[in-house]
């Protein structure tokens, strides 16, 4: 999965050795770029163990990752959730545990991370590991009004589909 691993894993080690020297410079890059996607994986490892899982739980008390964008959420400390355990498919996004969904960071820099790197079940798991962190109560559901009028029922209907139709 992680081409040159044996180089990747000096470069991570910050250990250097003789044969560095023999890499062409397009295999010198080559070897980087691995040694990213091997460090990425580490972390996304890592952060399931007991020690990573509190480094985590401290950024999210922090709320390091940002807060959820929805309103109705109040400002909920959200989670780094991948959408792919394979790396460069998809970038971090945010998953909000009070409304359990997900969205764009708000950090550019953030939103450029890879997804692998925090893994498919990191929120998950935390929230297992620290059941006191799911938000007492759901979040409030937006009800589309005019007037005071409710407009429909749910996203089924525009509002016909949910009343019997009219008799003459």
């Amino acid at each position: 999965m992680v081409p040159y691993y044996d180089y990747a894993l000096d470069i991570i080690l910050d250990i250097e050795t003789p044969q560095d020297e023999m890499l062409t410079q397009d295999q010198q890059e080559l070897v980087e770029s691995a040694a990213e996607v091997l460090y990425g994986l580490i972390h996304a490892r890592y952060i399931a163990t007991q020690r990573g899982m509190q480094q985590m739980l401290e950024k999210f008390r922090r709320c390091d990752f940002g807060r959820c964008p929805r309103v109705l959420c109040d400002g909920q400390a959200v989670l780094p959730v991948g959408q792919s355990d394979i790396p460069h498919q998809l970038t971090v996004k945010v998953f909000c545990p009070k409304c359990q969904d997900m969205y764009y960071p708000k950090s550019s820099r953030k939103a450029a991370t890879d997804g692998a790197y925090f893994g498919t079940s990191f929120p998950h798991l935390l929230l297992q590991t620290f059941p006191e962190l799911f938000p007492p109560s759901r979040p409030e559901v937006y009800v589309p009004r005019i007037y005071g009028f409710r407009l429909y029922n749910g996203p089924k209907g525009h509002g016909k589909e949910n009343h019997p139709p009219l008799r003459s």
